[in-house]
């Protein structure tokens, strides 16, 4: 009924928000209870065990009561049979009456209860008690009605035995807490714990102390003390079902105190445990799984428990709640810098989107925005967002909150400061009020995006300040926060010119980053990633090898029948004799074509034994060049920190200059090979991708004063890295000759750059702006100069041809054929007329 969990005045918002899940009701299709399990025990843990995920996945957005009515509408078990199991000897069977209650029948379930007495009408009285006090809700109309019935089952209990008063008093204490008199509740619980300890009844007791423990806030010493001894309870009496309840209960004590390795050994229990007792459904043990090693950086195990969470979901009704498993996929794909392939399982997580499971699915649209923006879809990202604004608004406080973080980090990629700022803000001051217990990793991703914000808008000082305030939320079990924390710390430093500490702090990021993205246990993942698609294929497989049987069977028994209409009407010998003829051809025919199939199936098993050493290679070829393309980025980054330092003892303004120079070449190249190590392919750039980093590069080191606007009209399209380097080597030159003397005095300028196909055999590269362009009288065959040169250099590089014109400003034209075309030199000529080499 009420939000038990939440101890800030937050929790009666957030309740107020989202019991609509509720009370719309949770449309699925639902098995009957046979299809589940045929014994009431596992039908509870069920019941429990999916309440208690929707409730922490939801961080604590639903309250248990809530929850609980979820799989039971999901799996057709009634609401009642979370909370009917007795503390004596109760079997949880569904009454008459109960059924009436479940569907809403109050009257007639009210006109059974008038024809009962004693003991019949007792255990009635306490399902109407049970049925209002779980009620959803807080009507004060139902707890009266709710303390009616209770306190006629107490007057039937004080002659009655032992465990009638223990039924009645445990629901008078539900009905206290409900009402807010927590504590007078606790105090009713306690004094029924020990009337069940001096008469004996342990497993009465354990039950108790599990129901008050549920009812006490996260983090309560009280809490974790009452679980832990009905746990020693239920081992002793071997009541396994119920020792799987209680550990989940601990396990989420321990998740949200941030004591994951402890938890992680619980719920390694509990998956052991579930296969003892035959329960199938152990996709929620796995999938925490899945997150814990997610979180510290174990990437092969984080897919193999995924893998076994998915394997889990057997049912129709199973997959109303897959949505949230596909998620947890997207997002381990996504840390293997699988971009693509995290897209594609985000995608499958937003395939079945309604109003009442968005609770699973809402999660897919957080991150296959935050997947866009990281590959710089930025626009892509935006309509999503507004597409999902207007047909399911967001009506919980983590859902708007999360929202306005997600339009604030799409405004800023798509250069609107502004509306990201705003954005943020709102975020922020959101996550203020959200409950501590409740907050996981997306708070420092969170903190760690916004200060990546206000450090490229040049605000290094509260750029600082998210990046400690995002640490501060950061567990030691989580690697990849860690390395993310150095590396913006690394950025903000070189920014303020603490060289030394940037230096310190990026080899810190470094240590992070090999640590997760070793090259074993990539490898490690990859070879997880084609076992799990292999066993997919031999399932299908063997589906179609039973199919294909099925219908062979159908055809010989065709065959047979037909035979037999053949034999009857075969009287003549002539006939038998042709038919045996024939028999004797076609035996031999069949011969040859066993010996022609034996040949064809030992050929193919050799080629097939070629292909796989063949593919072999090609990774290793692989591994190789991204290893090799790691290597050289992670050297031309650390030559650039150690020119960062040097540079600050140089005295001479022009070897300062150089040194500067120089850095941004080795930027446009580390660049190059960073993408190379991230990307599946190896050989190859793609160019929008490419110079769009290289511009924020140049802007953000030296246009400061944001004084200067960038219009880039790339084509799609990818150059070879020998292609690669020397074009991002010319455009360097060209944007940082333009951002130094094209606009004096803080003039405001456009620069446009435009890289596209000259017809069938040409690009053609053009850097123009609206400056106050070259010298005039200047001759660029003469004029000596080093950047001139160098592009005139890096033109022929390219096999290409270069020219610098100055009319209302500067233009850099570059034309060149690609690698993948080759033309001879004697035609060029006529191709590019007064155009210079």
């Amino acid at each position: 009924m009420e939000c038990k969990y939440l101890l800030t005045p937050l929790g009666k918002i957030i309740l107020g928000l989202v019991v609509i899940y509720a009370i719309h009701g949770y449309v699925a299709n639902a098995q009957p209870d046979s299809a589940v399990y045929s014994d009431v025990a596992r039908q509870r843990l069920l019941i429990r065990i999916t309440a208690q995920y929707i409730h922490t996945v939801s961080q604590g957005q639903i309250d248990m009561d809530s929850a609980i009515r979820i799989p039971c509408r999901v799996y057709q078990l009634s609401p009642l049979l979370a909370y009917n199991e007795g503390y004596n000897d109760g079997d949880g069977k569904n009454s008459a009456v109960t059924r009436l209650l479940d569907a809403g029948k109050i009257m007639e379930a009210q006109a059974l209860l008038s024809k009962q007495r004693q003991e019949a009408r007792f255990w009635l009285l306490l399902d109407f008690g049970r049925y209002f006090v779980f009620k959803q809700g807080a009507e004060k109309a139902d707890l009266d009605q709710a303390s009616n019935y209770i306190n006629e089952a107490l007057l039937l209990s004080k002659k009655a035995p032992i465990k009638w008063q223990v039924e009645s008093m445990a629901l008078r204490a539900h009905c206290l807490h409900q009402t807010g008199l927590s504590a007078e509740g606790q105090k009713v619980f306690d004094e029924l714990i020990t009337l069940c300890d001096r008469s004996g009844n342990l497993l009465a007791s354990a039950r108790l102390l599990l129901r008050a423990g549920e009812l006490l806030p996260y983090g309560d010493p009280e809490r974790l003390k009452k679980f832990e001894k009905a746990l020693s309870i239920f081992r002793k009496v071997n009541a396994k079902d119920k020792e799987i309840e209680t550990l989940s209960l601990i396990n989420i004590e321990y998740f949200v105190a941030k004591k994951y390795d402890v938890a992680e050994k619980y719920l390694r229990t509990i998956v052991k445990l579930q296969a003892q007792i035959n329960f199938r459904h152990q996709q929620y043990p796995n999938d925490a799984l899945s997150w814990l090693a997610y979180r510290k950086g174990a990437l092969t195990d984080a897919l193999s428990y995924s893998n076994k969470s998915l394997a889990s979901v057997s049912s129709k009704a199973d997959s109303t709640f897959i949505s949230y498993f596909y998620t947890r996929r997207g997002l381990v794909y996504e840390r293997l810098h699988k971009l693509d392939e995290a897209l594609t399982w985000y995608d499958k997580g937003l395939e079945n989107r309604t109003l009442e499971t968005r609770l699973f699915w809402y999660r897919a649209v957080i991150g296959k925005v935050l997947m866009l923006n990281k590959m710089g879809r930025a626009k892509e990202a935006l309509p999503l967002l507004k597409e999902a604004k207007r047909k399911y608004p967001p009506n919980s406080y983590f859902d708007k909150m999360h929202f306005a973080f997600l339009l604030g980090t799409t405004y800023a990629n798509l250069k609107k400061s502004s509306l990201a700022e705003s954005n943020y803000q709102v975020f922020l001051t959101m996550a203020e009020n959200f409950p501590v217990e409740y907050i996981h990793d997306e708070f420092p991703a969170a903190y760690f995006q916004i200060s990546t914000f206000y450090r490229t808008i040049g605000k290094t000082r509260q750029a600082r300040n998210y990046l400690e305030r995002g640490k501060d939320y950061t567990s030691a079990f989580d690697i990849v926060a860690k390395d993310n924390y150095y590396y913006n710390l690394f950025k903000i430093d070189s920014m303020e010119g603490r060289h030394l500490d940037a230096i310190r702090h990026l080899k810190h990021s470094y240590e992070f980053t090999d640590s997760v993205f070793s090259y074993d246990q990539r490898k490690r993942a990859e070879e997880l990633l084609v076992k799990y698609e292999a066993e997919k294929k031999d399932k299908n497989i063997q589906l179609l090898n039973s199919q294909n049987q099925l219908e062979r069977l159908r055809t010989e028994q065709a065959h047979r029948t037909r035979n037999i209409v053949l034999a009857g009407l075969v009287l003549l010998l002539i006939i038998i004799a042709l038919l045996f003829n024939r028999y004797l051809i076609k035996q031999k025919t069949n011969s040859k074509l066993v010996a022609n199939q034996r040949e064809l199936d030992q050929k193919n098993s050799f080629l097939e034994t070629l292909t796989t050493e063949q593919d072999k290679l090609l990774k290793e070829k692989e591994w190789l060049l991204k290893e090799v393309h790691h290597r050289v980025k992670n050297n031309l980054q650390m030559v650039t920190s150690l020119l960062y330092s040097q540079s600050v003892y140089l005295q001479d303004e022009t070897a300062k200059l150089a040194v500067k120079d120089s850095l941004r070449r080795m930027q446009a190249m580390a660049l190059i090979h960073q993408k190379l190590y991230q990307d599946e392919n190896t050989s190859s750039i793609a160019m929008p991708e490419y110079i769009n980093e290289l511009i924020s590069y140049l802007q953000e080191s030296f246009d400061e004063g944001g004084q200067i606007t960038f219009k880039q009209t790339i084509e799609v399209l990818s150059l070879d890295v020998a292609q690669a380097i020397p074009l991002g080597l010319i455009i360097t030159e060209s944007i940082v000759n333009t951002i130094k003397h094209a606009f004096l005095s803080g003039q405001k300028g456009i620069v446009s750059l435009e890289l596209r196909e000259d017809g069938p055999n040409f690009l053609v590269l053009k850097i123009a702006d609206n400056g106050i362009g070259l010298p005039e009288g200047l001759d660029t065959k003469e004029y000596n100069s080093l950047g001139l040169e160098l592009m005139q250099g890096l033109a022929r590089q390219l096999n290409g041809f270069f020219t610098i014109e100055s009319d209302n400003g500067v233009l850099v034209t570059v034309r060149f054929i690609p690698l993948s075309r080759h033309y001879s030199e004697t035609s060029l000529p006529e191709k590019f007329p007064n155009q210079q080499l």
